[in-house]
């Protein structure tokens, strides 16, 4: 499986700046770009379950979630209820799975850090979901789990 990450300006200015594009040209960099924007993960849909970990006062079944990844981002269904909007994601290959991270925003409630694995159509990970108050802040850990839905019919950015 080829699995390649997005590349950043920081990343071509820094390798500018060290001389390493020496003997690059823009055509080559402009190839680069559009050859390594491949996002493994899109088009993929989850059924998943959310599961707080660090309450015992919290509901022991899971909340019913979907989960997508589309255009190289990451969202929630039940979380853009409470206005957390799509967000970029990142994606790490290992030998036989997935490692992904991603994290979203609401202008009222916070931040969610999304961490997990995509391995044989299932997703394990965790959500840490932060929302700071005028006198205290919020920290919830929970975990999530899931099975793939749906998928694309031929990998994003293969033709």
């Amino acid at each position: 499986m080829r699995i390649a990450a997005r590349v950043s300006l920081a990343f071509v200015c820094s390798a500018i700046i060290a001389g390493l594009a020496g003997s690059v040209s823009a055509q080559d960099l402009a190839e680069t770009a559009e050859l390594v924007t491949f996002a493994p993960l899109d088009g993929q849909e989850f059924s998943a379950g959310i599961l707080r970990q660090d309450d015992s006062s919290a509901p022991s079944e899971p909340l019913l979630d979907r989960l997508f990844f589309a255009d190289g981002m990451f969202s929630s269904k039940i979380c853009e209820r409470y206005g957390f909007v799509p967000g970029a994601y990142w994606v790490r290959g290992t030998e036989d799975a997935i490692e992904f991270s991603a994290v979203l925003h609401s202008p009222t409630d916070g931040v969610m850090d999304w961490k997990g694995t995509v391995k044989d159509g299932k997703l394990v990970g965790t959500m840490r979901w932060t929302r700071e108050r005028w006198y205290w802040t919020i920290e919830a850990e929970h975990q999530i789990f899931g099975e793939l839905e749906s998928q694309p019919s031929q990998p994003a950015g293969i033709d």
